[in-house]
């Protein structure tokens, strides 16, 4: 107390104010020395996989934080990369399923059955694995039917798989990777066949087909996706070559394929003879031979006999052929193509000899055949119009330009009227003559102002009244209704002479 109060207000203030500072430094150097800066070990984590790698970081005494409404773990950033290759190498089930580790710690004491369901298990858990490995897969989930098999009890049934999928957010599988993912489940199971796996999304709808095509709606979207490959693959050969002749963006093409969806089966059988014997002309191959020799009521019956008649009886000879066969079955698959129809435009004048010639290297390009009834139609687009050839057009166009070449033979003068357009060569002839009369009118104006010594005057070369009679005689002559290229000569010439 006598310290304090010997001290100033200043002294004091300055006490408090240090010993306050050193008790900030002192947390501060506390917290920054104890302070855990955590760091995200697993994200996107189910809820199955999160409390099983909490477990053995609780085992292993790691502290770890949740995030993410859990499905985060966040540890220690200085640990966090050993730690994840700790919890890699315990074999944890991840991903809702146990793989092979499962047989890591046999019990000798298991009965079969109990081995056969830690075998479906595992394998259910190793595909499960596999098929998550895909970016485009987020979950999934494994079943396997296999059939009960023992010693003296044969499998009367085949290994089946179903199979769900949880795609990430906009992302889908193609065709040709779901084919894969069946490809995959089957050949990892023993007697299991590609068509025996069933794929269905996370809304239940199947991603596989039948291989039979069982139902009517499979069936039309596979002979329209056959349809629409078709037609693509026909529009971009014919695209090439337009683009190739005319240039990128000048030509557009049209496909429609009709395709015979007929499953057709052809079944010939056909007759072999057999070669002839002894002159006698053979229909096959002989099965038996009987001949009956009748003299004086005796009869004598053998299988094969090469004696000859008697003289004094009669012969019966029975042959029986086996006719042989030859049976050939001919499968036509559905799917080949019936008619071909193509439209192409092009932005270009084509006359009929380069619209033939277009249309038979466009044949040639697709497959088209006439005698098939295909057809392959040009078109030229110019100025935004489709110029379609027609018969009667073109006689109508013969017929006027025999008419315009007979009026140019008559009256070339009239036939250039024609041609460059009347109003437009009026204006012109209007205007050169305006320039005429006011260049004319400025020299003789300029004549008379000027004195007999040869100098200017100096005064303006028209007054205001030779200025107004010009412009009034302009007018008059506008007006005039024979104005024109005849009548330049007479009124303007002589009101010109005139002024």
């Amino acid at each position: 107390m006598n310290f304090w109060q010997g001290l100033t207000q200043r002294a004091r203030a300055g006490f408090i104010g240090g010993a306050l500072l050193i008790l900030l430094a002192t947390a501060g150097v506390a917290w920054w020395a104890f302070h855990t800066e955590y760091q995200a070990l697993f994200t996107d984590l189910k809820p199955q996989d999160a409390q099983a790698m909490t477990a053995e970081l609780e085992r292993l005494k790691i502290p770890y934080r949740l995030g993410d409404s859990g499905t985060a773990i966040l540890v220690d950033k200085a640990t966090v990369h050993a730690t994840r290759i700790k919890l890699m190498g315990k074999e944890l089930p991840l991903q809702g399923a146990v793989g092979l580790e499962l047989f890591n710690n046999t019990d000798f004491g298991m009965t079969e059955f109990a081995q056969k369901i830690n075998y479906q298990r595992a394998l259910q858990g190793e595909l499960t694995r596999t098929i998550q490995s895909l970016s485009e897969v987020r979950e999934v989930r494994v079943l396997l039917a296999l059939p009960e098999q023992g010693l003296f009890k044969q499998a009367t049934s085949k290994a089946k798989a179903s199979i769900t999928l949880t795609m990430r957010q906009g992302q889908a599988l193609r065709a040709e990777q779901v084919v894969g993912v069946q490809r995959l489940v089957a050949a990892a199971v023993p007697g299991m066949a590609t068509q025996d796996v069933t794929i269905v999304d996370g809304h239940g709808v199947a991603l596989t087909r039948p291989e039979g095509g069982n139902g009517e709606a499979e069936v039309n979207g596979a002979r329209l996706e056959l349809k629409r490959d078709t037609e693509a693959y026909l529009a971009r050969k014919v695209a090439a070559v337009l683009d190739r002749s005319f240039g990128a963006g000048q030509a557009l093409a049209s496909v429609d394929v009709t395709l015979n969806m007929d499953q057709i089966r052809t079944t010939t059988e056909d007759v072999l003879p057999a070669a002839s014997r002894s002159g006698l002309q053979a229909t096959g191959v002989v099965v038996r031979e009987r001949e009956v020799l009748r003299d004086s009521g005796s009869s004598l019956d053998s299988k094969v006999s090469d004696a000859g008649s008697p003289r004094n009886g009669s012969a019966q000879r029975d042959v029986e052929y086996a006719v042989g066969r030859r049976v050939e079955q001919v499968v036509s698959q559905p799917g080949s193509i019936r008619r071909i129809q193509v439209v192409a435009v092009v932005r270009k004048a084509l006359d009929a000899a380069q619209e033939e010639q277009l249309r038979k290297i466009i044949a040639a390009a697709v497959g088209a055949s006439i005698d098939r009834g295909d057809a392959v139609v040009v078109q030229s687009l110019v100025g935004g119009a489709i110029q379609a050839p027609d018969a009667s057009a073109g006689a109508v166009g013969n017929a006027e330009a025999a008419a315009a070449e007979e009026s140019v033979a008559t009256n070339p003068v009239g036939a250039a009227l024609s041609d460059k357009g009347l109003p437009s060569l009026l204006q012109l002839l209007v205007g050169g003559l305006l320039i005429a009369v006011l260049a004319v009118l400025l020299v003789r104006a300029g004549r008379r102002g000027t004195p007999p010594g040869g100098k200017d005057s100096g005064r303006a070369s028209l007054s205001e009244a030779e200025r107004a009679a010009a412009l009034q005689r302009v007018r008059d002559w506008m007006r005039e209704p024979g104005a024109g290229p005849a009548a330049a000569g007479g009124p303007v010439g002589a009101r010109g002479r005139n002024g």
